[in-house]
């Protein structure tokens, strides 16, 4: 069989959404695809980020209840999580760091209960253990090759690098095509963005589609470091291998404390990472007509829920610093890159912790939400349930922009599941 219209879907970003989307739908050989990647590599996040898989809680994803999708539950999306094929393999004790090996020890002695596999655990609220990593046989397992592989030599899918795509082409409200930044129009049946939560908006706005949700509720998960002075320098394969779910006073799993095994190249320093999971403020990407680009404004933090959720976290990840497990392996634990000693952690005020909170936060990046989906009635959705731009046709969105809320994870998993569901969708249609 060949492709039954040589007009391409062309698919925007070949990151961990387009690399799925675009390989899966060049499954069928009746479509022609192209995927544009403006960088110099495909694969985006999935080739360079820790590798941790996590699916986030059941909660997370009742989006037809909370936000009017159709069609989007717990039960399609843990059926859709069970089917794909992405690997994930387990942190073995003999194989984790020491920073790992302590947080898992501290946790088990202040009465954390021990959960194998926690990152696909979707119901407790507070539980510890090793990280299930995005690997086979101890080596980095990305999308390229779960998806792209089979798929990369067929005659109907074709991938460019450097590919710079400046709009979408419009006729009316119909996607006819792209235009790259070099002035290169490429025809499309249809055009499929999945540039991620940053760009993603900045190439709709460029494209003049000025829907009053594009680039609102930007949000990512705040976090914040208490660094160990390592008694022993380590180098170690894993750096993120342990991980403890616990909720704050007014939330519900809503903190997590990772260990990272390593933070300089000489492997004096580790840190313990609290983060809060379940994310109420909310910002934007600011688009600049003048030069046609956009920047991110997190404003973490700037919801007092949050901000209360992170003091919680700062208290429980100091308490397991200072335990027996964790400072058996630590000179020291250290509260910023001056050196400054945590202990005045312990008898903080909350307005103490709140100021150092807010002039410490960093971020995850797991940029999510500038995009949202939802209800065709709601005037802030970007995308229906079908991932479709509202308003427009042959137009489809597919990455973390997308998610109408942040799950309790990193946005790997989960991003990948929304991918391979919408493009289950994008079949259909284009069947």
């Amino acid at each position: 069989m060949t492709a039954r219209n040589q007009l391409p879907i062309v698919v925007v970003g070949a990151g961990s959404a387009g690399i799925v989307v675009a390989s899966r739908l060049a499954e069928d050989p009746t479509n022609s695809v192209l995927l544009l990647e403006s960088g110099s590599g495909l694969g985006g996040s999935s080739l360079r980020n820790y590798m941790v898989g996590m699916t986030g809680m059941h909660d997370d994803f009742e989006w037809e209840r909370d936000f009017g999708c159709a069609g989007w539950n717990w039960d399609t999306a843990r059926k859709t999580f069970n089917a794909m094929p992405d690997l994930l393999q387990d942190v073995q004790p003999s194989e984790a760091g020491q920073v790992d090996s302590a947080l898992v020890e501290a946790a088990d002695r202040a009465g954390v209960p021990r959960i194998a596999r926690l990152a696909r655990d979707a119901h407790s609220g507070q539980g510890a253990g090793y990280c299930s990593l995005t690997r086979s046989n101890g080596v980095r397992h990305s999308v390229l090759e779960t998806y792209f592989n089979p798929v990369r030599s067929q005659s109907n899918f074709a991938a460019r690098v450097n590919a710079v795509v400046d709009s979408v082409v419009m006729d009316g409200v119909r996607a006819v095509g792209v235009r790259l930044s070099n002035g290169e129009h490429i025809e499309a049946r249809g055009v499929v963005v999945c540039a991620g939560a940053i760009a993603t908006p900045v190439l709709l706005r460029r494209s003049n589609i000025t829907r009053p949700g594009v680039g609102i509720g930007l949000r990512d998960h705040p976090s914040i470091a208490i660094t160990l002075a390592l008694k022993q320098p380590q180098h170690s394969t894993i750096r993120i291998g342990a991980n403890v779910r616990t909720s704050s006073q007014k939330g519900y799993a809503d903190i997590h404390v990772l260990s990272l095994n390593e933070t300089d190249e000489l492997g004096k320093f580790g840190a313990l990472i609290a983060g809060v999971m379940h994310v109420h403020s909310r910002g934007e990407v600011k688009y600049d007509s003048a030069t046609g680009m956009g920047e991110p404004m997190f404003n973490s933090l700037s919801d007092e829920r949050d901000l209360e959720a992170m003091r919680d976290a700062v208290r429980y990840v100091y308490e397991l610093a200072i335990s027996q497990p964790i400072s058996g392996i630590a000179d020291a634990i250290l509260s910023d890159a001056n050196g400054t000693s945590a202990h005045w952690i312990g008898t903080a005020s909350d307005r103490e912790i709140d100021d150092w909170a807010l002039r410490q936060v960093g971020a995850y990046s797991h940029a999510a939400g500038s995009c949202a989906m939802g209800s065709s009635r709601d005037e802030m959705a970007v995308v229906n349930e079908r991932a479709e731009v509202i308003g427009h046709q042959n137009l489809w969105l597919c990455d973390a922009s997308i998610l109408p809320t942040l799950p309790r994870a990193n946005t790997h998993l989960p991003v990948v599941m929304v991918a391979n569901r919408v493009t289950a969708m994008l079949r259909e249609t284009l069947g």
